[in-house]
């Protein structure tokens, strides 16, 4: 063997490289190969997974166990994306929902872009929002109302307590930084206290405040439907407030950071339209129970359908004309805007209920309407905003039934006269109207009142024209029903202070407003 073939049979290489590179160079170019290669890989992978899967939607979504999410899940028949079901073939999307009761895993979710959007819930929204905090700095916005809670949230409490004054010094158990929170706090401010008033007994989630209840432990508790259930068989109890009487301060809705709502909004927009559709729809008995039907197999519920109807009876289902009230989009609307809530919520919870946020992002900040403001053709009576609570006459029974609250206001009158001056009703707009659209499922009865001076029958008289004159004022400037007023004259016979002295008379010259149940 000569050396010259000796050195072509010694010669190292790699299989399917030129021979005429050298060893080195080879090797680079290949790990250069399998590196492009990895890279490919790794950022294919997820679209490659789902494709493999038959997974792949056009845009997804995360979600917890709870029935307000049913009508979308209907509208996708089920939680996978297929082309089997409305929401593709009347919409033209394709979208997947993932069910995760971890608020932390969905927000990292939607952090790596694993997930499009998640639910939120507005009046909460505000302690998840502050700038230092991971949502705040994704620049999420909200995009979407889906509904509002109205009679899932009980706020349960002994039968001794009678009234929100009753509360003071007592015993609450309730999940903070949950929707519960909100109950609670709207609870206390109808009454005039405070956090401070009473004393709270904080737990991680509602479950365990309706545990602390039962036990006997504490004197109320917060919890959501069906909890109060049990609360109320447990022991000799009674409902204070819900949401029933509250409707409109706890919200729930949909969530996305900024520039994947920029970069998918064809996609949002037909999501939210298929979605507000089907909200609406719910109106219907028989679309409820199949969406409940839906609901009960992809989120593998154990109650029956009928059961998870009931609880979706607790809750008022956004209509396409709801969200143009929630995002401000509607110059008629006198009601609680998403805007007006989290505001409110956000100066709550600041430094309220244990918390201690520094720069809370301003709502032009966390929302997006132009979601809602890119749909077309949501038209008529079932997609229109619904109108205020609507009463029926008040029954003598009713009408002097105790009150849960009361809010007393000077509402000054020129002498002989029940004619409201423009300052009188810009106290009333400041000091009353936010209290009777909150607890807007509460009748008020109005109570005028006046000193000593004068005729009593002719006091009496003056003084149920004056009530009047207020309630007529709140009728026309924020669409209350009518029927939710009672009106009563008490003349000077239901003094709180001392008829002998000018200050006397003058607290005695008052406007009470009392709500009372339906």
């Amino acid at each position: 063997m000569n050396s010259m073939n000796y050195q072509e049979k010694s010669k190292k290489s790699i299989p399917g490289m030129p021979k005429a590179w050298t060893f080195g160079f080879q090797f680079v170019v290949l790990i250069l190969v399998l590196g492009i290669l990895g890279t490919g890989v790794y950022f294919s992978y997820p679209y490659l997974n789902k494709v493999a899967k038959g997974s792949y939607a056009d845009i997804r979504g995360g979600m917890n166990n709870f029935s307000g999410f049913a009508p979308g899940i209907w509208m996708n028949n089920g939680l996978t994306p297929n082309k089997d079901c409305r929401m593709y073939k009347e919409f033209g999307i394709t979208a997947e929902f993932v069910v995760q009761d971890d608020m932390n895993k969905l927000v990292s979710a939607l952090k790596s872009g694993e997930l499009d959007f998640i639910f939120t819930t507005t009046d909460i929204s505000p302690i998840s929002m502050d700038a230092s905090g991971d949502l705040a700095r994704m620049n999420v916005q909200q995009f979407l109302k889906i509904d509002d809670s109205r009679g899932a949230d009980l706020f349960i409490v002994d039968e001794s307590i009678k009234n929100i004054a009753d509360l003071r010094g007592k015993k609450i158990a309730c999940a903070l930084g949950w929707p519960s929170n909100t109950l609670l706090h709207a609870t206390l401010e109808a009454g005039g206290l405070t956090e401070n008033d009473v004393e709270i007994v904080s737990f991680a989630d509602p479950f365990a405040a309706k545990n602390a209840y039962i036990s006997g432990n504490v004197d109320a508790t917060v919890v959501w439907s069906p909890d109060d259930v049990a609360c109320l068989q447990a022991r000799r109890s009674r409902i204070l407030t819900s949401t029933e009487f509250m409707p409109n301060i706890i919200m729930d809705g949909f969530i996305a950071r900024k520039e994947v709502l920029e970069e998918k909004k064809e996609e949002f927009v037909a999501l939210s339209k298929a979605w507000l559709t089907a909200n609406a729809e719910m109106a219907v008995a028989s679309n409820m129970e199949a969406a409940a039907a839906v609901f009960k197999v992809a989120f593998n519920v154990e109650d029956p359908v009928k059961d998870v109807v009931a609880g979706m009876k607790m809750i008022h289902f956004a209509t396409y004309g709801d969200n143009l009230n929630f995002f401000g989009l509607s110059t008629d609307f006198t009601g609680i805007t998403g805007q007006m809530l989290y505001n409110k919520m956000s100066r709550v919870y600041k430094n309220g209920y244990g918390n201690n946020l520094s720069n809370i992002v301003p709502w032009s900040q966390a929302s997006n309407p132009s979601i809602i403001q890119a749909i077309s053709g949501l038209t008529g009576e079932m997609h229109a905003a619904e109108s205020q609570v609507k009463f029926t006459p008040a029954s003598s029974t009713i009408a002097s039934a105790p009150a849960i609250a009361t809010k007393r206001l000077t509402v000054n009158f020129a002498t002989n006269s029940y004619i409201l001056t423009t300052e009188e009703k810009m106290n009333l707009d400041r000091d009353i109207a936010p209290y009777a659209l909150e607890l807007s499922g509460f009748r008020i009865r109005v109570e005028g009142n006046t000193d000593i001076t004068g005729d009593r029958n002719m006091n009496i008289e003056l003084s149920k024209k004056r009530a009047q004159a207020v309630a007529d004022y709140l009728v026309s400037e924020y669409k209350f029903d009518r029927n939710r007023f009672v009106i009563v004259g008490n003349g000077p016979d239901k003094p709180v202070s001392d008829n002998s002295t000018e200050a006397g008379r003058a607290a005695n010259r008052r406007t009470d407003f009392e709500f009372i149940a339906k």
